[in-house]
Parts: structure tokens; C-alpha cells; sequence
């Protein structure tokens, strides 16, 4: 009898890993929570009509810290195990004040799901307003995995004279030259501070650091550019923001321009692509050329009502206030999901591991 013992119970776990097997994971791998999460926070900015966040190394230094120690002290605190908080955190990184009056904040979360699962957390509590404020331009997440128990910090703030700029909402390559360049503006200090620049009401745009060739034009929330040239590789933009007071501040964004079918399919920019400036002859005047209106082609009305008319942006040319060729989805999980399981086949499983363990049962018992 021992031996019939050690027999069946050998099958019973035979059958329990076959069983484990078959079974869905409860968590999908994520080869990147820290990206997968900013593209979150990111998309929600986005359908809230503000500006995206720029990933700022410091205040990614300073989450990564926290993070690392909340693995230490196995709970969630906005206190480091060395008594700190998190504007002493973050100014340690040297991260920019006015005046050492840091506009910063800190939100922390600790699970055993994925970014999604933190976004969801998040929806639900006071958290919310913090990710949606508009005076952040820039924020740092920090990431620690515990045997499963996953840790993210993310950290939010805004600098004196830094004004992030996105092309293609931070989409990474593009298949044309023709591109927008979504803006940030001075949202937490908008009168600046001496030397800083307060809310932009100008700009103007260049594919070099040489803004000379370049004119001010109004500043806008979304602006169709062209890069430099047709052939694919790394293209920069630079932008120059000016307030009332004629403080100005610089900002620069990249892109990799490729080959069609070299990336993600994303719909195209609806706008007039600025044409390369002519050659100006000193006291010449140059025309003053109107933009063409080019109205989405999905944009179409229904029978008997006006078509809306599409905002400009600039002297390149005009296309919808919030484009869609962003790569972040359109729908968050902002409602938890709910995992199901395969009941039939697990059952199936069971009827059928159960008939092999009295089957071998008899068997053994005869013999």
C-alpha cells in the first residue's frame, strides 16, 4: 500500500501542474513599466486638453530613491527611511526652484498588477488632480519589484524656464517631414520671476539653434512644422518661447524620421507643411502668403449641418485641435478589469484527471 500511495500521489501533482499550465496568467509581462506608465499619465493629460509631461532626470532620480526604499520599509509612506520628504528628495537631486520655492508633488503606489493597475488606483483618489494639474510640466517615475510587489513612484514638477515641446505628442519616428509640435506655457509662475520667463505669447520655430532667419508668431498650443529634409534619420526642433516682458527660453525636441512601413502605421498631421523660407534681399518686403484651410477628411459633416472649422496654428497651415496620430491609446483602463477563467476547460481537466486517478487506482489494487 505505500507504494500504491506514492504512485497516486505522483500522479496528483502531475495532474496539478498540467492544471497550472493551461491557466492564464493573472499579470501580463511588461517589458517596460516605467515607459508603459508615463504614456499613460501621458494620454491622460492629453484627453484632459493639456500638454504632455517631459521625462525630467532629476526628478526621476529622486523617484527612483524612493522607490528603491519603500522596498525597505515594506509599506507606503511619502517618508523616506531617513526621515526625508519628497521636496527634500527632489531638491537634493537639484532640481530648479524660484527662489528655492519648488513646485513639485509626489504620488506613490504599490501593488501586485501592472501600470494600468496603478493608473486605475489613481483614478480613484485625490491622486487624480495631482496628475491633471496643468502647472506640471515634467515628471520622473521610479520603479522597484519586490518578489511580485511592485512599487511606482512618480514624481511631478515644473522649472523656471523650462517649456517642454513635443512633436507628434512624443511619438518617437514618423514616416513625413510634416509633423506638429504640441507646447507647454509658464502655468505655475505666470508672471516669471527677474530673470525668468513667465507665460509665452510669442514663439518662433527653427530646425537649427539659429532662430535669426526665423519670425515671432503668436503662440499656440499646437503648430504644423516641416523637418529639414525628406531623407530619413534624427531631426531636432528648436523653439523659443518669449512672455510680455521679452524674457525668452529655449527648447529643443527630437524625432527619427524613417522609411514608410518602418514603424507603427499613425495618421498623418492634417496641415500645410511650411515651405522652406526664400532668400531675402535686404529691405526687400517679403508677401505675406494666407495658409489654405485643409479640413480632415473624416471630418465630415452630417446632412444640413455647417462643417466645423479647423483652428489655426500658425502660418504653415491648419488641421484639428487634438491630432490622432498619437501611439498611446485612445481608451484607458480606468475601470478595472476582471480576469476570467476558463471553466469548462478546467473542468474538462479535472473529470479527466480524476477518471486517470481511479483508473490507476484499480489498477494498482489489483495488482
Amino acid at each position: 500500500m505505500p507504494a500504491v500511495s506514492q504512485r497516486l500521489n505522483m500522479l496528483f501533482w502531475v495532474l496539478l501542474l498540467a492544471i497550472l499550465a493551461v491557466r492564464p496568467p493573472a499579470v501580463r509581462a511588461q517589458e517596460d513599466p516605467v515607459r508603459r506608465l508615463q504614456d499613460l499619465l501621458n494620454q491622460v493629460r492629453l484627453n484632459e486638453g493639456l500638454a504632455p509631461l517631459g521625462q525630467s532626470t532629476l526628478l526621476t532620480q529622486a523617484a527612483q530613491h524612493h522607490a528603491d526604499d519603500l522596498v525597505t520599509l515594506g509599506h507606503l509612506t511619502h517618508e523616506g527611511s531617513d526621515g526625508s520628504t519628497y521636496q527634500q528628495r527632489i531638491r537634493e537631486a537639484r532640481y530648479q526652484a524660484w527662489n528655492d520655492g519648488l513646485t513639485v508633488n509626489e504620488v506613490i503606489w504599490t501593488g501586485l498588477g501592472s501600470a494600468e493597475d496603478a493608473l486605475i488606483w489613481f483614478h480613484t483618489n485625490s491622486d487624480w488632480a495631482v496628475l491633471t494639474d496643468p502647472k506640471y510640466r515634467e515628471v520622473g517615475i521610479g520603479y522597484a519589484d519586490d518578489n511580485g510587489v511592485r512599487y511606482f513612484v512618480v514624481t511631478l514638477g515644473a522649472r523656471p524656464g523650462v517649456l517642454p515641446v513635443f512633436i507628434n505628442d512624443g511619438f518617437g519616428s514618423t514616416e513625413s517631414p510634416a509633423v506638429a509640435l504640441r507646447l507647454t506655457n509658464e502655468e505655475a509662475v505666470p508672471l516669471g520671476d527677474v530673470a525668468w520667463i513667465g507665460k509665452a505669447i510669442e514663439i518662433r520655430i527653427s530646425n537649427t539653434p539659429d532662430f535669426d532667419a526665423q519670425s515671432w508668431q503668436p503662440w499656440e498650443p499646437l503648430v504644423p512644422w516641416a523637418l529639414s529634409s525628406e531623407e530619413p534619420g534624427n531631426y531636432a526642433v528648436y523653439v523659443e518661447f518669449r512672455d510680455g516682458a521679452d524674457r525668452t527660453a529655449i527648447a529643443e525636441a527630437t524625432i527619427r524620421l524613417v522609411r514608410p512601413g518602418e514603424s507603427p502605421p499613425t495618421p498623418t498631421p492634417f496641415l500645410n507643411p511650411p515651405s522652406a523660407p526664400a532668400e531675402q534681399t535686404p529691405g526687400a518686403v517679403q508677401p505675406t502668403v494666407e495658409p489654405t484651410p485643409l479640413l480632415p477628411p473624416t471630418a465630415a459633416s452630417p446632412e444640413g449641418e455647417e462643417p466645423p472649422t479647423p483652428t489655426a496654428l500658425g502660418p504653415g497651415g491648419t488641421f484639428a485641435p487634438y491630432p490622432t496620430w498619437t501611439p498611446l491609446p485612445t481608451e484607458l483602463p480606468l475601470v478595472a478589469e476582471e480576469e476570467h477563467t476558463d471553466w469548462p476547460l478546467l473542468l474538462v481537466i479535472l473529470l479527466q484527471g480524476a477518471a486517470l486517478l481511479l483508473g490507476a487506482a484499480a489498477f494498482l489494487k489489483r495488482h
